[in-house]
Parts: structure tokens; C-alpha cells; sequence
């Protein structure tokens, strides 16, 4: 279980990035700050960087499970039993706070990174480093202020640190200094990074030496020649019409009526979008797969496929188990926020259809 929240914590940053993809349309200054704030983890997170820093090994996935708890829930809860008698564990806040990120519970994943950093005195750099990220997830302006401070004494503590030199690149460029931005994130691409990562991160800077005037750096057209960008994922793109004619699915297809409880009817917030999604409880990470359903009025029913998978190998045929999920999005975004209101219900083994109610609310 360590291992999959680990990556997927990761994994969860990856998706956040990808969602940001119709931003990069915008070139301008303040466009390419934003950008970088709305692709906050994609270099350090893709390709299960938690995992690589928090120095875990690959372990068998079935052993590791041997006798823990079969959700993220169950597992929070423990944690956090434990944490209530031994408040000086480390590891076990770190643990805990990449299972609020897996959630994406920021604020939360924001106190615990803090009470690893405190409990650490500062001297444990992955605390030190998780910490300022989440900080920043959870509010944009703290790469300003503790957040930026953070990456810059995490940097000290060791130059190399991938996501110190992401973030602290991005804390450079957003106060104008562009010459330590651009040092860092060219110490960044140097790295090892996944294949994918490294066009992006290309074109990040060729966007940074725009904005400062600089010219450009020759060995990026070795990485990624100028122009080339990459393609924006498929939840970045979708927004379907519930009577948009669609091709016939194939493959593993799971058919999902939504349904609103009388109660609830006056609560679905004006204008918001509805994402159905697809979730394993013993998997986090990004659903394995997704709609986001413009107008969509209820009720309606609709099939979520191996074609509506967020990256390529975590279709809806890799899960374990299946937890669907219908939610109507108040901020318009893929993330739970105050003001949802959603349903969701287990796909019990051998069924490939289920039935949900719109019943509860985030409060």
C-alpha cells in the first residue's frame, strides 16, 4: 500500500499538469507564470518521482497489500490513530501527507508536511521539500513567500533535488529573475527525467529565454526541436455534450446511469460541469478513466470505456476493483471542492453496469 500511494501522489500531480494543457495557449508574461503554477508538479511528480525521492523500494504489489487496509480511508484513519500517540513519527506524517495529496486534500497534506518538517527540525529534506509543494498547490502565492523559502533551503541541502529545482525556478521567474529560473531548470533537464518531462520542461524554458530576452539554448533543439509541442491528454480536451453522438466504445465498458435524489435537485450548482469517473480504492492516482459532461442533465446514462483512460496503461480493465463516481463540479475543475455534489457506487465483480444517485455534498 506505501508504494502505490507513493506513486500515486505522482501520479495525481501528472493529472494536474495535464489539465493545465489550454493554458499554455497563452504566451504572455503573466500567461507563462500561470502556466507554471498550474503545471506546479509535472516535473517533479511524472513517472513516480514521490517514489524515487522518498528513496522506497519497488515492492510486490500483492505482498505489500498482505494484510493492510484495502482503501485510502481505512488507511488515513490508522495513520492518523497512530500519529495522535507518537507525534514525532516522520515518516508517518510524510505518509500520511501523500495520502491527503493522493486525495487531493491540500490543505490537510499541507498540515501534515508541516508536522514532518517540525518534527524533523528541518533537517529531513523530503519533509522540507514536500511541505513548500504543497503549500504551493494549496496557494499559488506561498512560492512568495514560506513556500519559495522552503525550495530555497532545500536547494542548500542538496542542489541537485529535482522538484527544489522546478519549484525554485518557478519562485525565480515569478519575482523576474529570469537568469536563476533559467540555471535552474537547465540544471533540471540535465537529470534523468522521464522521457516525456524533459520536450515539456524544453519548451518551458524556450518560453522563459522569451520573456527575458535571452537567446536560445542549442541543446534544447536536442532534446526538443522548437515548435513541436506536445498532445494535450484526453480529459483536457473533453467536454461532451450528453447527446454528442459517439462511437461505439470497445473493449472493457462499464454502462452508468446517473440519477439525482429529490432532495438534491436545487443544489446541483448552476452551469456546473459533471465528471463521472472511474476510481480504484486500493489504486490511487488518477481515475482510470473520465468524462466531464457539459449541460449534462439528469437523468442520463452513458459508458465509460478503456477509451476514456487518462494516460495510456491504467484503462478501467487494470483496476482491481471499480468505484464510479458522478459529480457535479461547482469550480468547474476535476478536484472536489465545498459546494459539490455528488454519488457513487461500487461495480460489483462480473457486472459492467451500475446504477448512481446524486445524494451527498462536499461541504
Amino acid at each position: 500500500m506505501t508504494e502505490f500511494i507513493v506513486i500515486g501522489a505522482g501520479l495525481v500531480s501528472v493529472a494536474l499538469a495535464f489539465l493545465a494543457v489550454p493554458l499554455m495557449q497563452d504566451r504572455s508574461r503573466s500567461g507563462l507564470l500561470t502556466v507554471m503554477i498550474a503545471a506546479v508538479v509535472v516535473i517533479a511528480a511524472s513517472g513516480g518521482l514521490y517514489w524515487k525521492l522518498g528513496n522506497h523500494e519497488w515492492a510486490n504489489p500483492v505482498a505489500a497489500n498482505a494484510g493492510a487496509p484495502h482503501s485510502i480511508e481505512e488507511m488515513v484513519a490508522k495513520l492518523e490513530a497512530k500519529l495522535a500517540k507518537n507525534p514525532d513519527d516522520v515518516d508517518g506524517w510524510l505518509m500520511l501527507g501523500r495520502s491527503y495529496f493522493v486525495r487531493t486534500e491540500f490543505p490537510k497534506a499541507v498540515q501534515a508536511f508541516e508536522h514532518a518538517y517540525s518534527a524533523s527540525k528541518g533537517q529531513n529534506i523530503e519533509a522540507v521539500v514536500a511541505y513548500a509543494e504543497a503549500l504551493t498547490v494549496s496557494d499559488q502565492s506561498a512560492l512568495a513567500g514560506k513556500a519559495g523559502e522552503l525550495f530555497e533551503t532545500a536547494l542548500q541541502m542538496d542542489p541537485k533535488n529535482q522538484k527544489a529545482l522546478w519549484y525554485g525556478g518557478m519562485a525565480a521567474a515569478s519575482k523576474a529573475n529570469f537568469s536563476v529560473a533559467h540555471d535552474r531548470w537547465m540544471a533540471l533537464i540535465q537529470q534523468d527525467l522521464p522521457p516525456q518531462i524533459r520536450p515539456m520542461l524544453a519548451d518551458r524554458i524556450r518560453e522563459l529565454n522569451k520573456a527575458s530576452g535571452r537567446k536560445s539554448d542549442p541543446e534544447l533543439d536536442r532534446i526538443s526541436p522548437a515548435g513541436e509541442k506536445p498532445a494535450a491528454p484526453a480529459l483536457a480536451a473533453a467536454d461532451e455534450s450528453p447527446a454528442a453522438a459517439t462511437p461505439a466504445p470497445s473493449g472493457m465498458t462499464v454502462h452508468v446511469r446517473v440519477e439525482v435524489a429529490p432532495g438534491m435537485k436545487g443544489k446541483i450548482p448552476p452551469g456546473a460541469p459533471l465528471f463521472v469517473l472511474a476510481r480504484d480504492p486500493t489504486q490511487p492516482g488518477p481515475p482510470f478513466a473520465a468524462k466531464r459532461l457539459a449541460g449534462a442533465a439528469l437523468p442520463l446514462e452513458l459508458d465509460l470505456s478503456e477509451q476514456d483512460a487518462m494516460m495510456p496503461g491504467r484503462t478501467i480493465k487494470d483496476a482491481h476493483q471499480l468505484m464510479i463516481v458522478a459529480r457535479y463540479s461547482a469550480s468547474g475543475q476535476p478536484q472536489q471542492a465545498s459546494g459539490d455534489v455528488y454519488g457513487q457506487a461500487t461495480v460489483l465483480v462480473g457486472a459492467h453496469a451500475v446504477r448512481i444517485t446524486i445524494d451527498q455534498q462536499v461541504p
